[in-house]
Formats: structure tokens, sequence, C-alpha cells
């Protein structure tokens, strides 16, 4: 069923929050402050509320229905599921850790973080789902002495150890019981396993996700905060002459899992729906550089590195 069309109150609405979204956008510089940039995104849709005209799936009888906007079901319901955790306090936030690993190019690390900001306000928009723009926080991690030339491996210790972190700063009556402490630090399904992928993935921009800007479309290093693993049985010997072929890892075998892979910027909402639960990884995983909708290394990220012959994504 097609949606119903606007009115010209929504119009109004929808001109007004854009353009107050757009002048947000123009004032804040986010690499030097991206809260800055969320504030006034929030203060531009709390000013300009509107509800993008879509066809009602809601249930009356559901349990859980004073959970979601207006009553009943929403899209994106799995971020909401992150945010209700009982575990947590009732305003703790939904969003992801970006690591910055190159430092040669502030525009271009800019216009990343505009990316993904941009990307959270559409996505957001076309689920009629500006509700939750309050609750997301964007953290940014871009401390060059730190973290320059950072690989997956060592976000993954850093990202861990701000889990535990996260997890003590968020919950509902601190302090965070020892048990929960010591699940989560052994990973065995302790609260942040089902917390939403704030706890459980990371976002990390390098030389290549920068470069993917002019070609091929904003791509992200998505990383597990658990390691890589895989069937012994399944794999495949690496032949020294292949082993530029794939990145990371330790053999030649499509199925393994190197607890990284390449992620459009355009799906990072889509991705935090799709991840709320952190075994749901095993479904979505691509090894690298590979990714859902390619099938050879010469469109896959970092093509223009490996002398790839295609030509530039539209």
């Amino acid at each position: 069923m097609a949606k119903p069309p606007f009115t010209e109150d929504q119009k109004t609405l929808l001109q007004a929050f854009h353009a107050a979204k757009d002048a947000a956008f123009k004032k804040w510089k986010l690499a030097d402050g991206p809260d800055s940039l969320a504030a006034a995104l929030v203060a531009a849709w709390e000013a300009h509320p509107f509800e993008v005209p879509r066809e009602k799936h809601w249930d009356p009888n559901d349990p859980y229905k004073e959970r979601w906007p207006k009553g009943g079901w929403a899209p994106l319901r799995n971020i909401d599921d992150g945010l209700w955790t009982l575990q947590l306090k009732p305003d703790a936030p939904w969003g992801m850790v970006v690591y910055r690993a190159s430092y040669g190019d502030d525009a271009a690390w800019e216009r990343m973080l505009v990316e993904i900001f941009d990307t959270l306000v559409f996505s957001l928009e076309s689920e009629d789902r500006l509700d939750l723009l309050s609750r997301h926080r964007l953290v940014v991690m871009d401390d060059r002495s730190q973290f320059e030339g950072a690989t997956p491996d060592s976000v993954r210790k850093h990202f861990n150890k701000w889990v535990l972190e996260e997890l003590k700063r968020n919950w509902r009556v601190p302090p965070m019981p020892d048990d929960e402490v010591a699940k989560v630090e052994s990973a065995n399904h302790g609260i942040d396993h089902y917390s939403g992928v704030r706890y459980n993935f990371c976002l990390l921009v390098d030389d290549i996700c920068l470069e993917s800007l002019d070609r091929m479309g904003p791509v992200l290093k998505l990383v597990d905060k658990r390691e890589g693993g895989f069937d012994e049985g399944r794999m495949e010997p690496l032949e020294s002459e292949e082993i530029l072929a794939w990145e990371g890892g330790v053999t030649n075998s499509e199925f393994e899992n190197v607890g990284w892979m390449y992620q459009c910027a355009s799906e990072y909402v889509e991705l935090q729906h799709r991840l709320h639960e952190s075994g749901n990884w095993s479904d979505k995983y691509q090894r690298p550089p590979m990714m859902d909708w390619d099938f050879d290394f010469s469109h896959a990220p970092g093509y223009w590195r490996r002398n790839g012959k295609c030509s530039k994504k539209e």
C-alpha cells in the first residue's frame, strides 16, 4: 500500500526541520565537537516535529506497546530493545564509537563524520523514527597519540575496555555487580550481549576508508569486539602469491572470520537494527575486502591499491 501524501502542515514542518538541520551542519565543525552538532540536530527536531506518512502496523495486544512511539510497533524496534534493557538507565544512549586511525587529511575526516551524521538523520527520517535522535550519541576517538595507524586488533583492545566503563556509567543502580563485570570481561553473554551494537561493535576509519570517499562511496571498518575464529576443516592453505587478495587473517579462505568487515557508511543506522544481538554477526559477515553486494576483488574496497581496473562506482 502506498504511503499517504504529506499534508501542507507536514510539508511546512519538514521544510523547517531541514532548514534548521542544514544550518546546524554549517555552524558546527564535527571534528571539533560532534556533541555540539548532535545537540543542534535534536533541537531542530524538537522545534519542528513531524510525522512521516506511512502505513501503520500496530498490535493493540502487544505487551510491550508502551516501548514504541505512539503506542505500537515501530520501525527500527531492535534499537528500542537495546534502550529498554532493564539493567541500564532509562536515558542510556545508543550510537557507536568511531576510531580515527588516519591523520593525513583533516578535510576527508570531516567529510566522513558528516556522512555518518547525515545518514543518521536521513535514515531516522525515512523510518519515521526521529524520536530516536535525542538518545543517539556518537563517540569519536581521535587522539592521534593513541590511534594513528591503529589496526582492528589494537582498536579491539581499547574498545573492550571502553565497553566495560560505558556499561558502568549507564548501569541503572551503581555500582555494576562484580558477576556482571566478570561476564563482560570474559565475553560470556553478559548484559553487553543484549544491549545493542554500542557495546559489541565499533567503527574504524583508516586510509582506505577516507580514500573511499572519492573512489566508491564512503566505507567504514566494522570491528567485532570478539576476536575472529574459523573452522579449520574448511580452510584452504595460504598461497604466497595470493596473500594480498584477502585482508587480515591467516588463511586464504573466504570463510575465515577475521573479526572485522567493511560496511557502507550509509548503513550506519540499519546495522544497529540488524546487529542488535551480537550473535547476528555471523549472518551478515563477509570476509574483507568483500562486501555483501560484491563478488570479485575488482570492486571491493581498496581495489585502487590492488591495481583494479574497474571504474569508479556511482
